[in-house]
């Protein structure tokens, strides 16, 4: 089923998100008129949880420690992808900069991120884990996915620690 067959109402996205949670959900929404934000709320309440973005530094601080990570970045132009170890980082001049040791680095509008999801659901036949930087208009900044092992599985620790970053919060509730 492409994207462009789906219903537009959001009562009919969701019933067809809990038919196949592994839809592209940046499709639905533009296809929608929705934002990525509301298809992500649309998807059944257990597969996702979500902090407000001043939670932004504190996360991508972190993430460094949880080792090789693949960050995305899907405009309508491109996708594109870095499997590694993100660089440390630091917030200066209303952005967090990475630092200029390796093949990743820049710097990103850390006041624009409104909220953060952990979305953990089925795409293209694996299940996934990600953190999704969500913008004031409700899209993507960036996602964040769980890094695999030499079998392909989720590394464990990496799922423990990022579900801990949302601990406490409620399935599908906002922080």
């Amino acid at each position: 089923m492409t994207n462009t067959t789906l219903p537009m109402n959001k009562t009919a996205i969701r019933e067809k998100l809990l038919e196949n949670q592994g839809l592209m959900l940046e499709g639905i929404a533009t296809n929608a008129s929705l934002t990525l934000a509301e298809v992500i709320e649309l998807l059944p309440e257990s597969m996702w949880k979500k902090k407000d973005g001043s939670c932004f530094v504190e996360i991508m601080q972190s993430l460094p420690a949880l080792g090789k990570v693949t960050l995305v970045m899907n405009t309508p132009d491109a996708i594109l992808e870095f499997s590694g170890v993100l660089p440390n980082g630091k917030l200066g001049q209303g952005f967090y900069n990475f630092a200029y040791n390796g093949p990743l680095h820049g710097h990103l509008r850390a006041s624009h991120c409104q909220s953060i999801y952990l979305v953990e659901r089925p795409f293209m036949k694996k299940q996934t884990v990600s953190l999704q930087f969500i913008n004031k208009a409700g899209n993507a900044m960036f996602k964040i996915f769980a890094g695999r092992d030499e079998k392909g599985e989720l590394v464990p620790e990496q799922l423990a620690v990022m579900r801990s970053w949302f601990s406490g919060d409620e399935t599908g509730a906002t922080v």
